[in-house]
């Protein structure tokens, strides 16, 4: 990661996509990042009307799209003094574009809301998005009360970060990736690895070596390690809860849709249950997935 250079910011004019618009102004003043509003417009397609049926849909789409462009400039002339960004309006279904335009731009981050989860019904787009997002993404549960904040409080407090970590390959990549966002911004990392219960793989003063094998020197006044034993999801849950943190760290392992019926998704649980900003970190074979690597 070199910096944040593009943050891309849907927006549907819900209150939540004005919070995620204020967690993408957070990291945009941090890094100095330029900002991407985009706004997606329902696809109507043309053959599944009769001409005079389609004739009328494209005239209320125009209007919806003129009205849809008046909002987005009115939220760019809201923007903070010295924030670099545009407006992009699209349609079309909602997470292919967005995927589409993050590969394209290409963004270093994509700053994305849950209204709820996945059913067998219908799939969450912020779970797809995660799922096959070429960069990381920062989430935010709608009902949660974000404390999201990039800088060091008035009072010099540092920012706390929960990062979850198994330890595999992929769980220390995002630990690493914790460790950039930390030599660039005032954090204080809580690392954690829990070991389950009943599990003979390993003690809890060998996982406690690992994780703290993982802080680099420069970095050890800025982290502190917790190694707990018993269920992932909770043990995560329950540190966040003790450190009310700024925001959590965490990989995704991608899942298809229905194996999530039957398999046990960490991932997927602490995003829909937490009461802070998730930003999760993509997989390091995912084209293009890490921060500033282009």
């Amino acid at each position: 990661m070199s910096r944040l250079k593009i943050v891309l910011c849907p927006i549907d004019f819900s209150d939540l996509s004005r919070q995620e618009l204020a967690l993408a102004v957070e990291v945009g003043e941090a890094f100095g990042a330029h900002l991407v509003l985009h706004h997606n417009l329902a696809a109507v397609s043309p053959g599944l009307t009769r001409a005079w049926e389609w004739n009328e849909v494209h005239r209320a789409d125009e209007a919806s799209a003129a009205k849809a462009e008046a909002r987005m400039r009115q939220l760019l002339a809201e923007l903070p003094k010295g924030v670099s960004a545009e407006a992009s309006l699209t349609s079309g279904p909602l997470a292919t574009v967005l995927l589409e335009l993050a590969r394209q731009l290409p963004a270093d981050l994509v700053v994305l809301g849950s209204h709820g989860w996945s059913t067998l019904d219908h799939a969450s787009v912020t779970e797809r998005i995660i799922e096959r997002a070429p960069c990381p993404v920062l989430t935010l549960q709608e009902g949660s009360a974000p404390r999201f904040r990039l800088r060091a409080a008035a009072d010099g407090t540092a920012v706390p970060v929960v990062v979850p970590t198994d330890l595999s390959e992929e769980g220390q990549r995002v630990v690493e990736y914790a460790v950039e966002l930390a030599h660039k911004l005032p954090l204080l990392l809580h690392l954690l690895h829990i070991v389950p219960s009943g599990s003979s793989y390993m003690t809890l003063e060998t996982a406690q070596r690992r994780v703290n094998d993982l802080i680099p020197t420069d970095l050890l006044a800025q982290t502190e390690c917790h190694v707990k034993q018993g269920d992932s999801i909770e043990e995560i849950l329950k540190l966040s809860q003790l450190m009310e943190p700024a925001f959590m760290i965490m990989g995704e392992h991608a899942r298809s849709f229905f194996r999530r019926f039957f398999t046990k998704d960490t991932a997927r649980e602490v995003l829909h249950r937490a009461q802070c900003p998730v930003w999760f970190v993509p997989p390091r074979g995912r084209a293009g997935s890490a921060a500033g690597e282009r």
